[in-house]
């Protein structure tokens, strides 16, 4: 049973037929007390949902006559009903959720899925964009790949701007490109990792940072801004940058030595997301040493992999079902001429665990 206010249940129902093209430009709405006797609601209630409505310039009320929809549909292609997803990967750690609340989104207004992997390499989002404007869709919703990097497929963004078929990214963007976003804040998630390490004593921190996504750029900026702010030490040497092609290598047996030489006598260490703390953790246990005891980390994403080992880990909460409803919402909004915000990041939120030791305690 649907515990909302009942005035908010019917300006969604109306709000999906309108997406949906159920209720066009210029039609009038049924009446309040047609809606009222449908819903088992006051005429209030109606009122307050319509308010809604019009305030999203969505209706426009006409006096003596009714309520009509207001807006015209952006799109004036065929409609496909088909959304194009795209996403660097599918079935492990974060990716799950997201596509959960893409699907929960696209499938209540009536659309459907075409998904596509890129595993994170250029070249398939190249297959990909091109095989999808080609079979055609009515939007697309795109993880960017290397986001950091200069993207090597700007012809096929820019014949999506031509055609005039919307695009939101989701947990990034591409600098260079005017398209909306749904993002966490990565600046602020940095921040608020850094903090709690310098919150429980920890001064020499050490950062893990990837370099061809954005989001390791902004993690990084939070890192060194906080550090400054708390007046700890920051150096160049105490920051490891590593590319998607790298991370096997990195945390190859081979490798340990080095590791433990670059972290060096830090105590803390911020890692870019749960998948690169659980590497490092491993390097630890191999080399005999702790967490939190020798080494206290926190990382992001607090996916399924903070609670797998015998320590939990502190970890930036990544809600990745929001942001997959938001951006498939932002999208649809799009594809029906609405105006949006252009860019959404979402506050951070840290789930504090046992992989973070406070060093104020000690004697």
């Amino acid at each position: 049973m649907d515990a909302r206010p009942k005035h908010l249940i019917l300006s969604d129902w109306i709000r999906a037929r309108i997406l949906d093209g159920s209720f066009v430009d210029g039609q009038k709405l049924p009446s309040e007390h047609e809606l009222s006797a449908q819903f088992g609601v006051s005429r209030q209630t109606v009122r307050q949902a319509i308010g809604t409505l019009v305030n999203e310039k969505l209706l426009v009320p006409k006096r003596g006559s009714g309520t009509y929809v207001s807006f015209e549909r952006a799109v004036t292609r065929p409609v496909t009903k088909n959304i194009a997803v795209i996403t660097t990967y599918f079935n492990e750690y974060i990716f799950p959720g997201v596509i959960k609340g893409i699907d929960k989104v696209l499938s209540e207004y009536g659309y459907h899925m075409n998904l596509g992997i890129t595993y994170n390499q250029t070249s398939n989002e190249n297959t990909l964009l091109s095989s999808m404007l080609a079979s055609g869709v009515d939007g697309f919703l795109i993880e960017p790949t290397k986001s950091a990097f200069p993207n090597p497929n700007v012809s096929l963004y820019q014949k999506m701007v031509q055609d005039h078929i919307p695009a939101v990214f989701i947990n990034g963007y591409y600098p260079s490109m005017d398209f909306p976003y749904v993002t966490m804040d990565d600046y602020a998630s940095g921040k608020l990792a850094t903090e709690c390490l310098l919150k429980h004593g920890h001064r020499d921190l050490f950062g893990i940072f990837k370099s061809d996504d954005i989001q390791g750029h902004f993690r990084y900026s939070g890192f060194v801004h906080a550090l400054k702010e708390h007046g700890a030490v920051f150096e160049d040497r105490r920051v490891l940058w590593y590319v998607t092609e790298d991370l096997d290598k990195l945390f190859d047996p081979e490798n340990d030595a080095y590791l433990l030489d670059r972290i060096g006598s830090c105590s803390g260490i911020v890692c870019y997301n749960d998948e690169i703390a659980v590497h490092l953790m491993e390097v630890f246990r191999r080399r005999g040493k702790q967490v939190p005891l020798d080494y206290s980390i926190v990382s992001f994403d607090n996916s399924n992999l903070s609670n797998l080992g015998t320590v939990g880990l502190t970890s930036v909460d990544y809600p990745a079902e929001r942001i997959g409803s938001e951006a498939a919402l932002k999208l649809l909004r799009c594809i029906n001429g609405h105006s949006i915000e252009r860019n959404g990041s979402i506050a951070p939120v840290l789930v504090e665990r046992e992989s973070v030791f406070d060093r104020k305690n000690m004697q």
